[in-house]
């Protein structure tokens, strides 16, 4: 295989990583106005006799569920274990679908999940810049794309052993 059919290998990756980046990018924020729709509705709805319902102007809270028609909880708020702030979203059947996070450095992440509960993608920061690790459905990483401590570009692709190559810039 020459350096220009890997090369154009690693375009065609890079690009199949930067279509996923966008479907995560439109699910993050179709998760963050579903959120905002939630809250909304919560203030205008009324409920049927028996139930409790109140307005506030400003609700501090610990800790704040969201739950389905069925008392699932699907979203919680909540502080991660190092203080900062964690949005969770769950499926009905408790597995993990998308946390917005931070790093124990403080960076920001977000995590999409598999049904079956394996990390799907990951996107993070770190002092470098920008960092997308992709996994294969069974968890094993099998792309990555990041900055290295130059400020280069690092992208790479593997087979579930772990087995494949990094691309990087050289002189």
């Amino acid at each position: 295989m020459t350096i220009e059919q890997r090369l154009e290998q690693v375009e065609q990756q890079n690009q199949k990583i930067q279509r996923t980046n966008k479907r995560l990018t439109v699910a993050l924020t179709m998760t963050v106005v579903a959120m905002a729709a939630v809250v909304t509705m919560a203030a205008t709805y009324t409920p049927p006799p028996g139930d409790k319902d109140a307005e506030f102007d400003t609700v501090t809270a610990r800790h704040i569920n969201v739950r389905n028609h069925t008392g699932d909880t699907v979203v919680t708020l909540k502080a991660n274990p190092i203080g900062d702030g964690l949005v969770r979203t769950m499926s009905a059947k408790g597995k993990d679908l998308v946390k917005l996070s931070s790093t124990f450095e403080g960076e920001g992440t977000v995590k999409t999940y598999h049904p079956n509960g394996k990390d799907l993608v990951q996107l993070s920061a770190n002092d470098n810049g920008g960092g997308i690790l992709i996994s294969n459905k069974t968890g094993d990483k099998i792309a990555n794309m990041y900055a290295d401590i130059n400020g280069n570009g690092v992208v790479g692709a593997y087979n579930r052993k772990g087995e494949g190559r990094t691309l990087q810039p050289g002189p």
